[in-house]
């Protein structure tokens, strides 16, 4: 298996280890059967514990805090240069599964393909590359660029104006196979458009590959006063799945800093 591949499956795998839903809720049926054994003792420490990281998460806007400082830093430019050469769009905020099967359903919140429809509204002439393979090692010929021919339609952009790049599974093959295949010129305005939370680690991975782009950041999850807000009970299967987001977004972070694919380990403008 070469070395990106390794890495790739690797990623997905750390992914499904941080979202602590499933073994909380296997903790919870295995601590209450040692309720009815003489390992009770047992039993009541792991429900106790349980308990404690419920009243941590419920209350502490851990995945919050760490998802407000993503967002915040890299800010939306104040203003677009006159001139736009180009829009780098990146995939993987929709369901690419759904919209094959469900019309107009992409299962999420696809704030990429609307801002990437507004922009070419706005600049009829610019150059559009949608870059997005699957990240799903189990379908990967169920891609991003697919989902994207199917909705972008419905946002009034004519996938025939785009360019599509459908073999990145991730950022950083996104930032690599862009670069290929836009061949952007010195001197011109490339805009980069990705979600707000993801865009440090995008930005990072295009400047490594040597692509000085205008980050574009959409689709924000929170609103900056989030990360103090102790006020809000959170449910317990709510706010795992946010924190492990977000902690998932830190280690992509590190581990695309250690192996060189970004150009600094928090990128900031």
């Amino acid at each position: 298996m070469e070395t990106q591949t390794l890495l790739f499956w690797l990623s997905k795998l750390v992914g499904l280890a941080i979202d602590l839903r499933q073994p909380l809720y296997l903790g919870l049926i295995v601590g209450i059967a040692l309720l009815w054994t003489r390992w009770r003792g047992i039993g009541r420490a792991v429900l106790t514990g349980i308990l404690a990281l419920q009243l941590i998460t419920g209350t502490v806007p851990i995945g919050e805090s760490i998802n407000v400082w993503l967002e915040e830093r890299i800010p939306a430019p104040a203003a677009l240069p006159e001139r736009i050469d180009g829009i780098v769009v990146l995939g993987g905020d929709a369901s690419n599964t759904m919209l094959q099967v469900r019309p107009l359903s992409p299962g999420g919140a696809p704030m990429r393909q609307v801002a990437a429809a507004d922009l070419a509204r706005r600049y009829p002439q610019t150059r559009i590359v949608y870059s997005g393979g699957s990240g799903n090692p189990l379908d990967p010929s169920t891609t991003d660029a697919a989902g994207a021919r199917i909705l972008l339609p419905a946002l009034g952009l004519d996938p025939a104006r785009v360019e599509f790049e459908e073999h990145s599974r991730n950022t950083f093959e996104n930032a690599r196979n862009s670069f290929e295949l836009a061949k952007p010129k010195s001197g011109e305005n490339w805009l980069l458009v990705t979600s707000a939370f993801h865009m440090p680690r995008a930005l990072g991975c295009f400047r490594k590959a040597g692509w000085n782009v205008i980050p574009y950041p959409v689709g924000y999850r929170t609103m900056p006063q989030d990360a103090d807000d102790w006020s809000l009970p959170r449910s317990f299967d709510g706010s795992l799945p946010v924190i492990a987001g977000a902690l998932s977004e830190l280690i992509g972070l590190t581990a695309y800093y250690w192996l060189g694919r970004t150009d600094a380990w928090f990128p900031k403008l």
